[in-house]
């Protein structure tokens, strides 16, 4: 009987074990751009969002693209968080999207234009 009951708890353990759900890093999150300021007192651009990442390679900003991230001007902020970014616009850029761009994973696309 005490066998039978070790057993089963044993089983009751591993079944257990089984069931715990593991933490891992979900690598096909699309970032989310929630907001994207005009130039601030300092000249600087803030764009909030989320999954944004750490930056780095394959990271960047597309200001002036089209509704489909195509064209537009390649930005690396000096200022990069999950979920904040900022950067100094470059001259010349007209009005389109921007998009944040992760590790080639494109966001969605905020209407933008610098003044």
């Amino acid at each position: 009987m005490k066998r039978s009951v070790l057993v089963l708890a044993g089983l009751l353990a591993i079944l257990l074990a089984a069931c715990v759900p593991s933490s891992q890093v979900a690598r096909n999150v699309v970032p989310q751009l929630i907001s994207a300021s005009p130039p601030n007192a300092a000249g600087d651009v803030v764009l909030q969002g989320r999954y944004f990442g750490g930056g780095g390679e394959g990271s960047y900003v597309l200001l002036g693209a089209n509704v489909d991230a195509e064209g537009g001007v390649r930005v690396t902020p000096a200022n990069w968080s999950t979920n904040r970014i900022v950067f100094a616009p470059p001259e010349r850029v007209g009005p389109g999207f921007v998009f944040v761009v992760v590790g080639g994973v494109s966001s969605n696309g905020l209407p933008f234009n610098l003044p």
